[in-house]
């Protein structure tokens, strides 16, 4: 058993597919099916269930891949920590964020490049069970987003510097807009929101259906970019988390705070809370704090 062989049954499990997993690891397929094939004779039980083509893993092979995923971080670790020693930080930062969380991680992601030139990102838009789920298996070593306080309890987290909700409009709106807005201000207003299901979504609807109020927006979308467009061609008003630089950087575009009750899911940075947190998650959380908490 090798560390490559390893990383060929974890490249399969996040490919689902034999021809993807071998390109993935730029080795040919037959190269890639041989050696898993190899760690199955040595190990003595199939871990991949074959038929004419990849149809999933065993039991046993689950209970392999979640070792493996756990060997190769402390791999990767190993890798990253030898090269703390030499004073440089170097590798993939893997970032996984809620879209509408709206955050802008801009400034940390500077900083991190002033400090360790060899520091690259990956920026992937998740829900946050996804989220949770990438840290587990160490596909991901930051999330971002909306999570429960038990959640964030067993997790290493960093609230973000502003929580709430504000309310973002062109210049067509601005007369119709109280300095302090409240959910009856914009009941004949045009809204943009996130689509129906989403959490944050849910919890606009609960909070303003306790004040009487039933949101009927004039456009629904999970991207925060059309959001952002319908705000910036005053197509209408967003209802966006409180902190967003993407739409007040927006030219014309102001954002007011809405008063609301807190939402139940806290907005916040995290990463592993174990000895497996990878060397880049902590040195992004360190960072992070820095600007957020100076």
């Amino acid at each position: 058993m090798d560390i490559k062989q390893l990383n060929y049954l974890c490249a399969l499990e996040r490919e689902r597919h034999f021809g993807r997993a071998a390109q993935a690891c730029c080795i040919t397929q037959p190269t890639l099916s041989m050696r898993i094939r190899q760690l199955e004779d040595e190990l003595g039980i199939a871990l991949v269930r074959r038929g004419k083509q990849f149809e999933g893993f065993t039991p046993e092979g689950e209970r392999v891949l979640a070792r493996a995923r756990n060997l190769l971080s402390q791999y990767d670790n190993l890798k990253l920590e030898v090269e703390a020693m030499k004073g440089s930080l170097t590798g993939t930062v893997r970032l996984g964020l809620v879209p509408l969380s709206c955050m802008d991680l801009s400034p940390i992601l500077a900083l991190l490049r002033r400090r360790y030139p060899g520091l690259s990102f990956e920026i992937n838009d998740m829900t946050a069970d996804a989220i949770l789920q990438g840290l587990e298996n160490n596909s991901l070593d930051i999330g971002g987003g909306f999570f429960e306080p038990e959640v964030l309890a067993r997790l290493n987290s960093l609230a973000l510097p502003e929580q709430g909700v504000t309310v973002a409009f062109g210049p067509a709106w601005r007369e119709r807009m109280p300095l302090e807005p409240m959910p009856a201000d914009l009941a004949q207003l045009p809204l943009c929101l996130p689509k129906t299901g989403m959490y944050f979504r849910r919890y606009l609807e609960t909070v303003f259906a306790r004040q009487g109020v039933t949101l009927q927006p004039m456009l629904a979308s999970n991207s925060v970019y059309r959001l952002m467009r319908a705000v910036h061609s005053d197509l209408g008003c967003a209802l966006i988390p409180a902190g967003s630089a993407l739409f007040t950087e927006l030219p014309g575009v102001e954002c007011r705070p809405l008063a609301l009750p807190a939402m139940t899911r806290l907005g916040a940075l995290v990463m592993r809370g174990d000895e497996h947190a990878s060397l880049l998650a902590r040195g992004f959380f360190d960072v992070a704090r820095e600007l957020w908490q100076p």
